[in-house]
């Protein structure tokens, strides 16, 4: 993506939260809400639990002088290895995400070798890959040694790392640990369930933080007034660290949130592995499928699975994800769950396109009970974009390649290949469902450029023709040769809504939308102001799919945990 003037968010993953590559969908959904929310995210990562102690031991010079550096060097591989998985499972989930190694922004440091302290970074380096790069990667722990080969921070570095990384951009910081805040005591040893601090002054975090934060890092953010977050995963709660005085949250019980699944395909299959990653936080009450005999063979609980609509009904769930195919029996689930005070997340673009109007009171403000960001863009934040930039000025029109099947097919077609062939092809490489019509004729880029249209203009859509891909879409522009074709849709603002229309163009090859490739979508949105917002990345596709779903069903976690927090209080107070 490319934002003007973003913000930046530093957020750092230790290994009670990255235990093993298994635990990087939690880091996935984490980066992802902070990206798609607008925030150039610094991801700071230490090594996958005991990888480090692994490393150490195989020295076998225990108790003995160690050369330092050479000892900095090997535990460095190990926040090395996890920061390069991580950003492979962003670029799965069609985040734009770059790996950096601290040594190539000049992280510096000096002092003792094994404990040594961060003088300097390059910040304009930073700032420079962050004009590009919606997400940088960085392992912690180590930076580079003022006098050559690298040095070590200490235990709980890479606690420093991101604090000094915000401190010297000006960024927010959060420190993602398995707890979800600051406590007055550990909360797994004690035997009187501890209060959750919501504001912690410096003095009582260093008093009280014990292993949680480094305490060289928090003396780190006292020096420098630094504000920083202690949360976890998936909670709407944190403990602000901070110059305010301490203030203890009220006590409060969580609980897992009940969620059902309408469909376990593509999407569904996905949004249960990531709920399978938060065992604390939700209960999956069960499954709306037909055949229950070809998930069970795929180890999903047979407790989980139904066939029948009214089971997942009775089971009361708090959050539905709607992932069927097709409007029905999708519209009618929705209605029924939505009738009876369930929230839901849906990605059917067929179902919002033909019956918006109906599900209109529902789709709107920041306590939404339908939420549909996965329905267009895959994990491209488009709607969300959108919305954000409404707020500044008014969207006068969109453009977009909304379709990557589309894209390798006239790709194909240019090249000399006969669209049966290519569409066959798209298959094969898994561009391309068994049954391309909706890819092929444009009616799935129509419901997309509809959606986003009614997000961005309000009002009545006008659709001036949809053009699907043929068998010659793509020969004049391969004769030209500086030309590209691409299903391109369009949208302008009226003065009683908007006009769209959808149909194959040749753009010339400077035309950002002329370097889409494969599944990849982009999105150009035109303000009133001439401003030309351009989003890009991956917009099908399981992860990228699943990874939009789950962090909509994140933020209506966020809005029952503020509903019963506030119930209690009020409890509280009477």
């Amino acid at each position: 993506m490319l934002r003007s003037d973003p913000s930046i968010t530093v957020l750092k993953f230790g290994s009670s939260v990255l235990r093993a590559p298994a635990s990087l969908p939690v880091a996935v959904a984490e980066v992802y809400r902070h990206y798609r929310d607008g925030a150039h995210v610094i991801a700071v990562v230490s090594a996958f639990a005991g990888v480090t102690d692994t490393l150490w031991g195989s020295t076998g010079a225990a108790g003995e002088d160690l050369d330092v550096a050479a000892l900095a060097a090997l535990l460095s591989t190990g926040e090395i290895a996890s920061a390069a998985r991580l950003t492979f499972a962003l670029h799965r989930a069609g985040i734009d995400a770059q790996f950096l190694d601290p040594r190539d922004v000049l992280l510096t440091a000096d002092g003792e070798r094994a404990f040594a302290t961060l003088r300097d970074v390059s910040v304009n380096q930073v700032r420079t890959l962050l004009k590009t790069t919606s997400v940088l990667v960085v392992p912690g722990f180590f930076a580079r040694h003022e006098m050559g080969g690298l040095a070590l921070l200490g235990r709980g570095g890479s606690d420093l790392t991101a604090l000094y990384l915000a401190s010297e951009l000006g960024a927010s910081c959060v420190l993602l640990k398995d707890v979800d805040g600051l406590y007055e005591s550990d909360p797994a040893r004690a035997l009187v369930p501890p209060r959750r601090f919501a504001l912690a002054d410096y003095a009582t975090a260093e008093d009280c933080a014990g292993p949680l934060v480094q305490r060289r890092a928090l003396r780190f953010a006292r020096a420098r007034t630094l504000a920083v977050d202690i949360a976890q995963v998936g909670s709407s709660h944190r403990t602000r660290i901070g110059e305010a005085p301490s203030v203890l949250a009220p006590l409060t019980r969580r609980r897992p949130i009940r969620v059902a699944l309408l469909g376990l395909g593509t999407v569904g299959g996905g949004v249960l592995d990531y709920l399978q990653q938060f065992p604390e936080a939700f209960e999956v009450v069960g499954a709306l499928v037909r055949t229950p005999e070809k998930y069970i063979a795929r180890g999903v609980p047979a407790a989980l699975l139904t066939t029948s609509p009214d089971e997942i009904f009775a089971r009361e769930p708090e959050i539905v994800v709607e992932a069927l195919p097709g409007v029905e029996p999708a519209r009618t689930g929705v209605e029924v769950f939505l009738q009876a005070g369930a929230r839901i997340v849906t990605a059917n673009k067929a179902l919002l396109a033909e019956h918006w109007s109906g599900l209109a009171l529902h789709l709107v403000g920041p306590q939404r009970t339908l939420r549909y960001a996965a329905a267009v863009g895959g994990s491209v934040p488009m709607l969300e974009t959108i919305e954000r930039l409404t707020l500044r000025s008014r969207v006068v029109a969109l453009r977009g390649v909304l379709n990557g099947t589309t894209n390798f097919v006239l790709d194909r077609c240019v090249a000399g290949d006969l669209l049966g062939n290519a569409v066959r092809c798209a298959q094969a490489e898994g561009l391309a469902e068994a049954d391309p019509a909706e890819d092929l004729s444009g009616r799935d880029t129509q419901r997309k450029i509809e959606i986003l249209g009614r997000v961005a203009f309000g009002g009545s859509p006008l659709c001036e023709g949809v053009s699907g891909v043929t068998e010659g879409s793509g020969r004049f522009a391969g004769s030209i040769g500086q030309l590209r074709p691409r299903l391109v849709a369009e949208a302008e603002r009226t003065a009683h809504g908007f006009t769209y229309r959808v149909a194959p163009v040749a753009l010339p090859l400077d035309d950002s939308l002329a370097a889409t490739r494969g599944a990849e979508n982009r999105l150009q949105i035109i303000t009133a102001d001439g401003a030309v917002t351009t989003l890009r990345g991956l917009g099908a596709g399981r992860i990228p799919t699943a990874t939009a779903v789950f962090a909509d069903l994140l933020e209506h976690v966020r809005v029952i945990e503020a509903e019963q927090q506030a119930s209690e209080e009020s409890v509280l107070v009477s």
